[in-house]
């Protein structure tokens, strides 16, 4: 026994270490980007350097990294700094931005939202701004607001990510009753923009789920391609959606397809703990039938 507890601490010993060690990598490439900036910021500065812009891209780009190793207060003076050491209106709003969104990321929300709500008064279309102050506004617990705002930010974009569409939804999963609806009808608009996607189906089944509406969950779940659909995981599902409407005949159907669909696998597959867990609720399902 001693030797097994010996054994267990030696491995998570093993694991910290080896996770100490990346985190102080990640560290040391930071500190090793931070010294090269200051080494061109240094008073020899050459003169390809000198002027005021290019030194105000240097403090901008130095603040960030002062973000990334959350290093505020440095963070805060470089984006300070390269503020007065321009005129480019650009990069102003450039500056605007990244100081509102590290007031976001230290947990300093009513800052963040007058940095990035200046940010979208003078340029409307800066995609970031828009979907970090869609952000803010969900923890100024402003949640209808957020996904206004996060309606904008899409709209400017030619195709949204799957996971933008699925944020949206959580976002929208806050406001309440209400919300259900606008969860429903923006991931039906990803479905329908991006196709069935996985993960925009599971969600918007479980949204119709919640919603009691069981014939159109199983509507979504056809529209997966049959490799997809006939899955064990989804043969699982639909069983589910059957027999909570009373629908037994074609739950066990649903479930006698899923079971066989894990008998045909190669066994190297078929083994493994993911599928011998559906294998197992698959049978009890059946033997409850």
């Amino acid at each position: 026994m001693k030797i097994l507890v010996m054994k267990i601490l030696v491995s998570l010993c093993l694991s910290y270490s080896l996770f100490c060690s990346a985190l102080v990598g990640a560290h040391a490439q930071l500190d090793v980007r931070v010294q090269h900036i200051n080494d061109l910021l240094a008073p020899n500065l050459n003169a390809q350097l000198a002027s005021q812009t290019n030194i105000a891209h240097l403090l901008l780009q130095r603040g960030e990294l002062h973000s990334e190793n959350h290093h505020w207060g440095l963070a805060w003076q470089d984006f300070q700094s390269a503020m007065a050491s321009t005129d480019d209106a650009n990069l102003r709003i450039d500056i605007w931005y990244y100081m509102g969104r590290m007031r976001l990321q230290s947990g300093m929300p009513d800052e963040a939202y007058k940095l990035l709500s200046k940010v979208i008064e003078l340029d409307p279309s800066y995609k970031s701004a828009r979907l970090d102050l869609a952000r803010t506004y969900i923890e100024l617990d402003e949640y209808r607001a957020a996904v206004d705002e996060m309606d904008i930010f899409m709209s400017l974009l030619s195709r949204p990510t799957p996971d933008q569409y699925i944020e949206r939804a959580n976002m929208a999963d806050q406001i309440g009753k209400v919300g259900q609806d606008i969860v429903i009808e923006g991931l039906n608009e990803g479905v329908n923009q991006l196709g069935p996607i996985v993960s925009l189906v599971d969600l918007l089944v479980d949204s119709y789920l919640e919603q009691g509406k069981p014939e159109e969950a199983l509507r979504v779940i056809e529209q997966l391609p049959h490799e997809v659909n006939s899955l064990p995981r989804w043969q699982l599902k639909k069983g589910d959606i059957y027999q909570e409407s009373k629908q037994y005949f074609d739950a066990e159907t649903a479930y006698q397809h899923g079971l066989s669909k894990i008998n045909q696998m190669p066994e190297h597959r078929r083994l493994t703990p993911a599928v011998q867990d559906l294998k197992s609720q698959l049978e009890a399902k059946l033997n409850t039938q």
